[in-house]
């Protein structure tokens, strides 16, 4: 399997979830606004050892995969778990699908590079509207 199928094995996934599980943008969006919006998360991830991955999601090219294990670390186990519970699937569970939407959230809310200048919440249910088709 190329690189490619696996990417887009990944996306149809996180689609697929996201469509059982359409509150798992609220938590997202949640996870996003407790961290100081798009550019506090990025900085937390950043502050975590995460520099290129995050930038990554910001610049203008290929997103950088992160791991479900490193958004626990980055987010707490509490944040995911507490999402987790909202959605009703595990924390590990959880963290892999947070690990697979977020790059794709953070780049959409950033196309320019720069933190989203309008509501991000109005944004997200864009956003959401992309995966519940």
């Amino acid at each position: 399997m190329s690189i490619f199928d696996s990417l887009k094995a990944v996306a149809t996934q996180a689609v697929e979830l996201v469509q059982k599980n359409p509150q798992i943008i609220e938590g997202i969006k949640k996870i996003i606004e407790d961290n100081g919006g798009v550019a506090g998360l990025v900085q937390k991830f950043k502050d975590k050892g995460f520099a290129d991955v995050a930038s990554s999601w910001i610049g203008t090219g290929e997103n950088t995969a992160i791991g479900a294990d490193d958004v626990l670390k980055v987010l707490g186990k509490d944040s995911v778990s507490e999402l987790a519970s909202n959605v009703g699937m595990d924390t590990e569970t959880t963290a892999g699908l947070v690990s697979n939407l977020l790059p794709i959230v953070i780049d959409k809310l950033s196309p320019d590079g720069n933190e989203p200048k309008d509501d991000v919440a109005s944004q997200l249910t864009s956003l959401a509207s992309m995966f519940l088709k």
